[in-house]
C-alpha cells in the first residue's frame, strides 16, 4: 500500500505544478488569442478535477489503513 500512496502523491505533486504553470500562463498573458485562452481554461479544468479525484483517493486510502 505505501508503494499506491508514494505514488498518488508524485502524481499529486506534477499536477499542481501543472496547475501552477498553466495559471501563471493565463494570468500573464501568454494566450494569443480566444482559442488559445480557452484551451488553457479547459487545461485548468481538466487538471482541477483530477487534482480533486487524486486527492479524494488519498483520503479513502488512509482512513482505511
Amino acid at each position: 500500500m505505501e508503494d499506491a500512496l508514494t505514488f498518488a502523491y508524485a502524481i499529486l505533486k506534477s499536477i499542481e505544478s501543472r496547475i501552477q504553470l498553466t495559471q501563471e500562463n493565463i494570468l500573464h498573458g501568454s494566450p494569443q488569442n480566444m482559442e488559445s485562452y480557452k484551451q488553457l481554461v479547459g487545461e485548468l479544468t481538466g487538471l482541477e478535477f483530477t487534482q480533486q479525484e487524486v486527492k479524494d483517493q488519498l483520503e479513502r486510502m488512509e482512513k482505511e489503513e
